[in-house]
């Protein structure tokens, strides 16, 4: 391939070339018209002399018809304007302006042929200049007349000043079009590192999707193709980043569930153990007090178990998990989870549809899966409405090598503000909820090398994509 400078180079050299040949061209063609009207005026003035001396001199004495065949063949030439004969007696005998037929004119005496301008006389259109022409009639080497004739010339400094004009607005239409040709081969040049300039501007702005398709063996093209090789770079290297930084939160936070569950988990036991003495020892024996004791206790063992719960998800998101990977049945897996939640969707009447999912296959480990998909599910039953929909579609992305499933509420949504965090420890907007659900979602989705993104759905509701590997 050509290199850049080369091809700068190659630009400038033909717009040399270009513009030497125009200057050339104008200048041969303001030459030849030029030569062209000197030659025409020329034979203009050879065919004067030309009817001068060969129509009159080898006449012995010419009469009128033959002087009227002569001024009308004089006529003609259409550079002559006027012409008249003065025969030997020095008055005019014949002439192209009858007015002047008869006028005694001087000048029989020279042999020579006399031509001078006719100062202050011009055409009416000022581009010619008018020359009178005195030629003498010899025979037998004696003065026997003169004709005297009045041409029209072109005036050659107009002639130059059209020709300067006429070439000027040539090369300046030239100029401009080949300007416009430059400007477009520059800018067709050079658009490749203005989309490089944008491109730079987007991954320092945060963006490292960035990418820059290329053709090609020149140095914009090994910039362009070395410009997305660090952009990939910089890419793997934010998501190990990020991991990175989510293996420190993991490890703090079994840490901290390491010296808390011990201490949590044995005041709660002795809690519930006590509720259940109380249920059987101290029970009411009256209808009503007994039902409302009975409520108490029973809200008290569903706190300890809200408690433990959370206990237990503190410890799972801080905790390794060793994966059992197996190959799963989208289908299979989706129902028996529909029917685990089936109590919760018909107590609000909820709607839950699957599509894509006959022959879809995952290589997971199926109970950790299984809470993944929980936590959403539940997540969505207690956004949407009375009679709302939950849709989960899944699809092969055999080009990429990987599975395509999203799950889809009718809800209210999510704030924008809070996409960004909804996946982080211990966020939440639900006053019971532990903000620990979306996040061990998270991480098990990692953990199976796979993504997830939280978006809201185009019609309304909140909407989550994840992404599997087809084979573990």
């Amino acid at each position: 391939m050509i290199r850049f400078e080369i091809k700068l180079l190659l630009v400038f050299v033909i717009f040399f070339i270009g513009v030497v040949g125009l200057m050339l061209f104008l200048t041969m063609r303001a030459e030849k018209k030029l030569i062209d009207e000197v030659e025409k005026d020329l034979q203009d003035f050879v065919r004067t002399v030309h009817f001068s001396t060969r129509k009159l001199s080898m006449e012995r004495g010419p009469d009128r018809e033959a002087l009227e065949r002569f001024i009308e063949e004089a006529k003609k030439n259409k550079a002559v304007r006027e012409v008249s004969v003065v025969g030997s007696t020095q008055e005019v005998i014949a002439s192209s302006n009858p007015k002047k037929v008869g006028e005694r004119r001087e000048g029989l005496s020279g042999q020579e042929i006399v031509v001078r301008e006719q100062f202050g006389e011009k055409e009416s259109s000022g581009q010619k200049k008018r020359y009178e022409v005195r030629i003498p009639l010899i025979r037998n080497d004696r003065v026997i007349g003169l004709v005297q004739s009045s041409l029209v010339t072109e005036d050659y400094r107009y002639l130059l000043r059209q020709l300067y004009l006429e070439n000027l607005m040539i090369a300046a239409g030239v100029m401009l079009f080949a300007f416009g040709a430059v400007f477009f081969i520059l800018n067709r040049m050079n658009r490749p590192l203005r989309s490089l300039t944008l491109a730079a501007g987007r991954v320092a702005a945060g963006d490292l999707t960035t990418t820059l398709t290329s053709n090609g063996d020149d140095e914009v093209v090994r910039l362009t193709n070395a410009f997305n090789v660090m952009t990939q770079k910089l890419a793997e290297q934010k998501k190990l980043e990020d991991k990175l930084h989510s293996l420190e939160r993991r490890e703090i936070l079994a840490e901290m569930a390491s010296s808390l569950a011990h201490e949590i988990r044995n005041p709660l036991n002795l809690i519930n153990l006590t509720a259940d003495h109380l249920s059987q020892q101290f029970q009411p024996e009256a209808g009503e007090r007994q039902q409302a004791y009975q409520d108490l206790i029973s809200g008290l063992k569903t706190e300890v178990r809200q408690l433990n719960r959370m206990v237990t998800d503190f410890l799972n998101i801080g905790r390794p998990v060793k994966l059992k990977k197996n190959r799963v049945s989208c289908a299979d897996f989706f129902d028996q989870i529909q029917r685990s939640i089936q109590h919760q969707l018909n107590s609000k009447e909820i709607t839950l549809k699957f599509s894509g999912l006959k022959d879809l296959w995952m290589m997971v480990d199926q109970e950790q899966m299984r809470l993944v998909f929980l936590n959403l599910f539940l997540n969505a039953i207690e956004a949407v409405p009375n009679s709302g929909s939950i849709v989960v579609h899944g699809e092969n992305r055999d080009s990429s090598g990987e599975i395509f499933i999203s799950v889809t509420d009718n809800g209210s949504g999510i704030p924008s503000e809070d996409l960004h965090r909804i996946f982080e420890p211990y966020f939440t907007k639900r006053q019971e909820g532990t903000g620990l659900g979306l996040a061990l979602v998270k991480r098990i989705i990692e953990e199976h090398d796979g993504t997830i993104k939280a978006a809201n759905a185009s019609g309304g509701g909140a909407r989550f994509e994840i992404t599997l590997p087809m084979e573990g």
